[in-house]
């Protein structure tokens, strides 16, 4: 039985793991260029675009912004930022609500998700970047246990 066990356990460890078989480090935006381009998640009330365009070898610029669909209202406009520096990846978020940009770092990275955390932030602690398929990305932002969210976007058109 022991024996057994013991097969079993190292069947399991050498099995992929998702988020962890393609994980390396985080330093450089090479890799993450299927960020690039206009995203809308379409919700029931609002509708949220995010793009992201590059702007140097080491800097990606972002753009958030929820739409209130019945009346075209515009809502939480973010500034975003994916930038290269100190041997990492930071997302830098400018939310109207807080005074300064909000950093969070890059843990993770494959070339299809990017995981981000500031678990010294209130809300969120951490952002979840994955890209489903060619044409979707899936962003969990959460504080890290039982608060989260997740948008689910399409690519679109500039």
């Amino acid at each position: 039985m022991i024996k057994v066990r013991i097969v079993l356990s190292c069947a399991l460890f050498a099995l992929p793991w998702p988020g962890h078989a393609l994980a390396q480090a985080c330093s450089t935006l090479a890799g993450m260029h299927w960020l690039l381009g206009a995203w809308r998640a379409e919700g029931e009330q609002v509708f949220t675009d995010e793009s992201w365009t590059q702007v140097s070898p080491s800097t990606f610029e972002g753009r958030g912004e929820a739409t209130v669909k019945a009346s075209g209202e515009k809502q939480g406009l973010e500034t975003l930022r994916l930038v290269e520096m100190s041997g990492g990846i930071y997302y830098i978020a400018k939310v109207g609500h807080n005074a300064l940009p909000v950093a969070f770092q890059a843990i993770q990275c494959s070339d299809d998700s990017a995981v981000f955390e500031n678990p010294q932030h209130d809300f969120p602690k951490r952002l979840a970047y994955r890209r489903k398929g060619a044409d979707g990305l899936v962003v969990e932002v959460s504080d890290g246990a039982a608060k989260s969210f997740a948008l689910e976007f399409s690519r679109r058109e500039n």
